[in-house]
């Protein structure tokens, strides 16, 4: 059950990933295209740098939860000979279920600040882009990256060699 969830939900990730992906290609071209009009032509992009800021923010969105969910993170590992094997899982467990646990809080408050910027119609200076998009889209990033940590939880307490035993 929980093998199946993980491979759709990997599935759904790498998707947001590769949108993610299509927004990076389209901000190249933004930039090539700002530098042509600014340095042949003269003609800068009004709010070029406000649509650079506001693209990145979705580029990091889209591509933190699938960097996670394929452990693409950097991790240090200094911890591990101090503590035999069993201890190590209970730690590991304790530290993705913190970080889980505060990537829902990140969740949380950054939908609520969102949903206050979205009523106050905060948008950027130049563009008049609203913001909340980009703002939701964080805290969307944040709740996909919790559930990441609370699936590597439960694969520490559940590992797939008893998962498969239990099944059969």
């Amino acid at each position: 059950m929980l093998d199946a969830f993980e491979r759709g939900f990997e599935r759904g990730l790498r998707l947001l990933a590769y949108a993610g992906g299509l927004v990076l290609a389209g901000l190249v071209l933004l930039v090539i295209y700002e530098i042509t009009m600014r340095y042949f032509f003269g003609r800068p992009l009004r709010g070029g740098y406000e649509i650079t800021e506001l693209a990145m923010s979705v580029i990091v969105a889209c591509g933190l939860p699938y960097t996670a969910i394929k452990r693409g993170h950097v991790t240090v590992d200094i911890l591990s000979g101090l503590f035999d094997r069993p201890a190590f899982r209970g730690l590991n467990f304790v530290i993705h279920a913190l970080g889980a646990g505060l990537l829902a809080l990140l969740c949380w408050k950054s939908v609520e600040y969102a949903v206050r910027s979205h009523a106050q119609g905060d948008v950027s200076n130049m563009m008049q882009i609203p913001k909340s998009p980009f703002q939701f889209a964080v805290a969307i990033s944040a709740g996909l990256f919790a559930v990441v940590l609370l699936l590597e939880a439960l694969r520490v307490i559940y590992p797939k060699q008893t998962i498969k035993k239990a099944s059969t």
